[in-house]
């Protein structure tokens, strides 16, 4: 018996990808091996930071149930800002900090409690499932402008980079990295609406979710997409695409915005509650264009005059690493992403490019006082441009990225350990 058309295309498309989610989940499962298991080891032979716990997690939302086997079992999946979305899917938004955490996460751990009966279980096999859709389609996608090699290897460097661990936590992380992607894979298919839909939801996940309008307007009217541009010989800036009535489908992604500031008029009557939330409570005050680059930068000297002296500036009580360390830390990662960003203008199509820049320059431009780097190397994860274009760098560099893929596998496993320890990770 034939299948229905639309059956058959769906049956076709699955035949045909299906090797891009095979290794994907190869790709997820080793990975998330080295997380788990160095934070299980980390919380068996050394414990937890007590104080840390408490402090974060009073009510005991990352430890829920009455087995320490089971509870240490699942702490790789959720520390620190994992309280927060924990306690705004059971309670929703309680408190004005709580603003600054976007509601389409929370709302689906919530709705996936009602399955499993824990709103921390459903947060972990959210974040799994997505960093799972979010690894095949980025493979995908990189596929479209890079080679095969390149393609598995963007994905192998973005899920076994040195913060992955919060692709697997109680973080929109994995979320984030799903939905914009899919955007933008979607973009470069020509299907509007999807592409629309996916930014509309983005924008509902995280503050910064608004930029990816940027990257799918550059799409639609200067490419690349399936069909051909339009001959012309106008200027650079004018649109290779005709426009028509489709890209009215952009118009979701700022509507995803737009609704969350709309309930919170509605339920608090407060719609600006986010960006609030963001500068008096989280500290995140803009700093001019990159202004955390240049404070920490600033701060260099002292850093170090800290190290050696033996003052440095302590994150807590029992937390192994100094604000002077994290800091030199994170200019390590900023020297990646500028890696990234030239090896994406050189090889990537100028969108994924824009998109990138922007994200950077959010990310780097509200510096709080104790660290104006903090969260960089986890905000780096979702912007997938840097890591396609380190990928089509080192791609044909076998000794090379065998040092960046074991260095960055060590390091994964330090910081997984540090985050299950209730420390700040880098």
């Amino acid at each position: 018996m034939r299948l229905p058309a639309p059956l058959q295309a769906a049956w076709s498309g699955w035949r045909r990808n299906r090797g891009s989610t095979a290794f994907a989940l190869r790709v997820v499962i080793a990975t998330r091996l080295i997380v788990w298991v160095a934070s299980i080891v980390v919380v068996v032979h050394f414990g937890e930071n007590v104080s840390a716990w408490l402090d974060l997690d009073p009510a005991g939302l990352t430890a829920p149930f009455h087995s320490v086997a089971l509870d240490k079992l699942l702490a790789p999946g959720a520390r620190w800002d994992s309280v927060w979305y924990l306690s705004i899917a059971q309670h929703g938004y309680a408190t004005p900090a709580s603003a600054n955490f976007f509601p389409l996460y929370p709302l689906l751990i919530s709705i996936g409690a009602r399955v499993s009966g824990s709103t921390l279980v459903s947060g972990i096999a959210i974040s799994v499932v997505s960093m799972l859709a979010g690894m095949t389609l980025l493979y995908r996608l990189a596929r479209l402008d890079l080679d095969e090699h390149a393609a598995r290897l963007t994905v192998v460097l973005l899920a076994l980079f040195p913060t992955s661990l919060f692709f697997s936590a109680v973080y929109t992380t994995s979320l984030f990295l799903m939905l914009s992607v899919a955007a933008i894979y979607a973009a470069r298919r020509e299907r509007w609406a999807l592409a629309g839909l996916c930014g509309g939801l983005t924008a509902a996940t995280r503050p910064n979710g608004i930029l990816l309008f940027l990257p799918l307007a550059m799409l639609y009217l200067y490419g690349p997409r399936m069909a051909p541009p339009m001959s012309s010989t106008g200027a650079w800036w004018r649109p290779r695409f005709p426009v028509t009535w489709s890209i009215s489908w952009l118009a979701l992604v700022p509507a995803g915005l737009t609704a969350y500031l709309g309930y919170l008029a509605v339920a608090h009557g407060a719609p600006l509650a986010p960006y609030r939330a963001a500068s008096v409570d989280w500290g995140h005050v803009f700093a001019g264009p990159f202004g955390a680059v240049v404070r920490t930068l600033v701060d260099v000297p002292d850093d170090l005059r800290g190290l050696v002296s033996g003052n440095a500036r302590a994150v807590g009580p029992g937390d192994p690493l100094s604000w002077n360390v994290r800091d030199l830390i994170d200019l390590g990662f900023l020297a990646f992403a500028v890696a990234g960003l030239l090896a994406a203008w050189r090889r990537l199509p100028m969108a994924y490019v824009a998109y990138a820049f922007v994200s950077l320059a959010q990310a780097l431009s509200f510096p709080p006082h104790h660290e104006p780097m903090i969260g960089f190397s986890r905000y780096l994860l979702p912007i997938f441009p840097l890591f396609m274009g380190v990928a089509a760098r080192l791609s044909g560099r076998r000794a090379l990225t065998s040092v960046v893929l074991g260095l960055s596998a060590v390091l994964l496993a330090v910081f997984s350990g540090l985050w299950a320890y209730w420390a700040l990770v880098p």
